[in-house]
């Protein structure tokens, strides 16, 4: 293994878009050739600071430079953005005219770098295909890292025209690039890249899209719910490239690096467009104030429909509605006792009328916050937050309670709407502390989560904390038994019920400067573990891809805060 106190890397092979679908010819040579070095001061600690509560400033340095991936230029005014999640740690700076920045006062831990500038790919650093996570750097207290450079290719461009079923362009239209990813082991269709908006000529131009495959749509915005009432019912569904309004029946788009796809045109599908109206009011009966929103039911997440204005007497009317099925829901102001209404309502073509929202009072769940006694001096209560999610992630998360902090006796309040939620952390991790179990009347609902009801309160919930935090880590080598700098890890439970539920269970990593991988916060159990060459995008999180590559995969077992060790073979995700 190679020195903490000095280490040198070759960047040549490593650079994050060599490997970006096609080949990208770096014009400058010696840019590719450069070396990072670490430079570590002797008798420093190796471990990385854990405890924030009495924070001091860092002593370790990032530095780096940001060069466009086609010519070698530096990019000046890049925005390079370092992470560190389990630090609570996120900074921003901004490259000078020869590309440069610079982190100072870093805490020891394990960081990400990502670069972003205008037309270019947002790029994180190791990074070589879209949807891949970079590649962490594990920072020690006192070292300077230098040289750690991204280098940015040219997104690619999708430009054409929207217009409607006579040939006329249509301005105001949101055109949007989408690519299917996982979720929760469900396949979804996700946004993918900036939206544009049409012209007065019906012309959109999309930019900085990364290489791959994507379903392009059009969407007419249509702002009759901000209180334009109109009897025409002529309208537009949202059409999927060629011209069609049923994304199975779409055709993709394949871009390459810095392409110009022109002419990509659409012509809108006409459609009979509805209303849906009612009354929306609280568990009092008083006219609801606020917005009401229809979000469409469907795999793709992220589209929803206009919103409408609630009127003083609670009446609203929601237009321009094609046909679907809708979850109807009030967006009222943000706050922990904000009541919570909605329904869903299925257009066919006619006015839905009469529909009665009629809220509820948030849910009150009370309970306990348990920690090991050995443990508990070294966590202050008022740094632990928690708030209810939904277990199942379907949709946009609208009028979401904000999180509770825990009491200085450990107890706590939180407030959620009705739905099968599951408690978690709100805000940022808390560095060093994960929820080893949620229990409700003493049964196991970590991941399944509580079935909470319209006006019943939950009590008697224990959140189980630990800091006894497992660790799996290991080096990957090849076939010759040489060490690998570049491959993705998957670890995942061998329980195949466990690979869709909040993804506690199914886990993938990316080497570090070292070439070393690490997992950390795993629950306990059995897992698979595998080494593979490349992962596309966030194939790693689809149950037919776990199945096809366990044969590839060697077993372990891990127990509470259990810090294991593996050396892993690669092997090809093709073979």
């Amino acid at each position: 293994m190679l020195s903490r106190s000095r280490l040198i890397l070759a960047r040549c092979p490593m650079v994050p878009v060599a490997s970006f679908v096609v080949a990208v010819l770096l014009a400058a040579a010696s840019a590719a050739s450069q070396q990072v070095v670490f430079q570590t001061m002797p008798g420093v600690p190796q471990g990385p600071a854990r405890d924030t509560s009495q924070q001091k400033p860092g002593t370790a340095i990032v530095r780096g430079r940001v060069f466009a991936a086609d010519n070698g230029q530096p990019l000046r005014k890049a925005q390079v953005r370092i992470t560190a999640p389990e630090l609570r740690e996120n900074r921003l700076t901004t490259t000078d005219a020869e590309g440069r920045y610079e982190f100072k006062e870093l805490l020891a831990g394990r960081y990400t770098v990502t670069a972003s500038k205008g037309s270019y790919v947002t790029l994180s650093y190791g990074q070589t295909r879209p949807l891949e996570p970079g590649k962490p750097l594990e920072i020690l207290d006192k070292q300077t890292v230098e040289k750690v450079d991204l280098m940015l290719p040219r997104g690619g461009v999708i430009t054409g025209r929207v217009v409607d079923e006579f040939g006329d362009p249509v301005s105001d239209v949101m055109v949007s690039v989408q690519r299917y990813q996982f979720m929760q082991g469900r396949r979804r269709l996700m946004p993918a890249g900036r939206n544009g908006m049409t012209n007065d000529v019906g012309e959109f131009r999309l930019f900085a899209i990364p290489p791959g495959q994507y379903y392009l749509s059009a969407t007419l915005r249509n702002m009759m719910g901000f209180g334009a009432e109109s009897d025409d019912r002529s309208g537009y569904s949202p059409t999927y490239f060629p011209g069609t309004p049923n994304v199975a029946e779409a055709q993709r788009v394949t871009i390459r690096v810095g392409q110009i796809l022109s002419d990509i045109n659409m012509a809108l599908v006409p459609t009979r467009t509805a209303k849906i109206s009612g009354t929306a009011v609280d568990s009092q009966g008083r006219p609801m104030s606020g917005m009401v929103m229809a979000v469409p039911k469907g795999e793709f997440m992220g589209m929803f429909g206009p919103p409408a204005q609630i009127r003083p007497d609670g009446s609203f009317s929601i237009g321009g509605l094609s046909p679907n099925t809708y979850t109807v829901q009030v967006m009222g102001p943000s706050g922990p006792d904000n009541e919570y209404a909605s329904a869903e309502v299925t257009v066919s073509g006619d006015d839905v009328t009469a529909v009665q929202l009629v809220a509820t009072k948030p849910i009150l769940v009370t309970g306990r916050v348990i920690v090991d006694p050995a443990a508990a001096s070294s966590l202050r209560p008022s740094s632990v937050r928690l708030m209810a999610q939904p277990a199942v992630m379907d949709g946009m998360m609208i009028n979401m309670l904000p999180p509770s902090t825990v009491s200085d006796d450990f107890s706590f309040e939180v407030k959620t709407r009705p739905g099968k939620m599951r408690l978690a952390f709100g805000g940022p991790p808390l560095p060093g502390w994960s929820i080893r179990a949620v229990r409700y009347h003493g049964e196991d609902v970590t991941d399944g989560g509580i079935d909470f009801r319209p006006g019943e309160n939950v009590s008697d919930v224990e959140v189980e904390l630990t800091n006894r935090m497992s660790d799996v880590s290991g080096l990957v080598t090849n076939g010759r038994g040489d060490a690998m700098k570049d491959y993705t890890v998957i670890a995942f439970a061998q329980d195949r019920d466990r690979w869709t539920i909040a993804n506690r269970y199914v886990r993938n990593a990316r080497p570090d400067q070292d070439g070393r991988f690490k997992l950390t916060g795993l629950p306990p159990g059995d897992y698979f573990v595998v080494a593979l060459d490349s992962v596309d995008g966030t194939e790693w999180m689809d149950p037919e891809f776990l199945d096809s590559i366990k044969t590839k995969a060697s077993s372990f077992s891990l127990g509470d805060g259990e810090t294991k060790t593996l050396d892993l073979k690669l092997n090809t995700t093709s073979s």
